[in-house]
């Protein structure tokens, strides 16, 4: 799973066609993937956190990061070396984002 964090302000300045042309370079990465890819999407950028035994909400993402998380991709990869070879392409790289590679665990 690639689990992407970018810049909250981004995209605040991206006119609707700038919005439009990142999605496309996010698709053609996705057919570049080929059967690599298997789902993604991005995330709103409101959350809430919910913690500890008393079950404490706090909203989110915290004031403290500048960087949120966007959204998530979930590849297919033989193994965490080819997983983080197919990040190195994630298209959040290039606006300066970061694309964190994590294993799924089957149980």
């Amino acid at each position: 799973m690639l689990i992407l964090f970018e810049d909250g302000a981004v995209y605040q300045d991206f006119s609707p066609e700038e919005m439009q042309k990142e999605i496309e370079i996010h698709m053609k990465w996705i057919e570049e993937l080929g059967t690599h890819y298997v789902d993604g999407d991005p995330l709103k950028a409101e959350a809430r956190t919910v913690t500890g035994n008393e079950k404490v909400v706090t909203d989110g993402p915290y004031i403290e990061s500048k960087e949120l998380v966007s959204g998530y991709y979930i590849l297919k990869a033989a193994d965490m070396n080819q997983a983080t070879e197919l990040a190195k392409g994630c298209p959040v790289l290039r606006l300066g984002g970061t694309a964190e590679v994590r294993e799924i665990m089957e149980y």
